[in-house]
């Protein structure tokens, strides 16, 4: 049984990637919105949970769904790559950008008899509150917990707990302003 779930599982994350590719981006809107809904059904039977109302644009790269949580009324943006060996989860009213870059691993480099790039990695889960809005192009590293009402902007890296009221920016993001609570 395990070998036939395994292959539905494979068969069903290749389904996924093939009509990921397709994109009619407001186009033809109607057929933009059924590729969505089928994205997100296919993610769904691969462990995802993804809440109600929620989009995840074409070309949207997820290496391991089960470990991906989307709350309701919630956006991916396209051509985001999503590498979430842990947990990765977004809460409600969460607005991504397009080309985010998400990350929980890290290297490991504790032992100095050893290569760099051979003493294994360690992953830790990555956490977006609720009512954000993160710009294109940011990268949110492992480790990391976005508190309720932040915008990022575009091209920032996270690489540390970002506080709620503000907007962050830069590399590494830091508070530029404090927005409305």
């Amino acid at each position: 049984m395990k070998i036939i779930d395994k292959f539905i599982k494979k068969t069903l994350l290749l389904l996924y990637a093939l009509i990921n590719q397709i994109n009619f981006h407001f186009k033809f809107r109607t057929i933009d919105i059924f590729l969505n809904k089928l994205r997100i059904g296919l993610l769904r039977m691969c462990g995802a949970k993804i809440g109600n109302n929620s989009s995840i644009h074409p070309k949207v790269m997820i290496l391991m769904p089960q470990n991906l949580i989307v709350g309701n009324n919630s956006n991916i943006g396209s051509n985001s790559e999503i590498f979430n060996y842990s947990k990765f989860t977004i809460g409600n009213n969460v607005d991504i950008g397009t080309q985010l870059y998400v990350n929980t691993n890290n290297h490991i480099t504790a032992d100095p008899t050893k290569p760099l790039a051979y003493q294994g990695s360690i992953s830790k889960e990555i956490k977006i509150g609720s009512d954000i809005w993160i710009g294109a192009r940011v990268t949110i590293l492992s480790d990391t917990i976005i508190e309720d009402r932040v915008i990022i902007g575009a091209g920032s890296v996270i690489n540390k707990n970002l506080k709620s009221g503000y907007l962050y920016a830069g590399v590494p993001a830091k508070p530029k302003k404090e927005i409305n609570k």
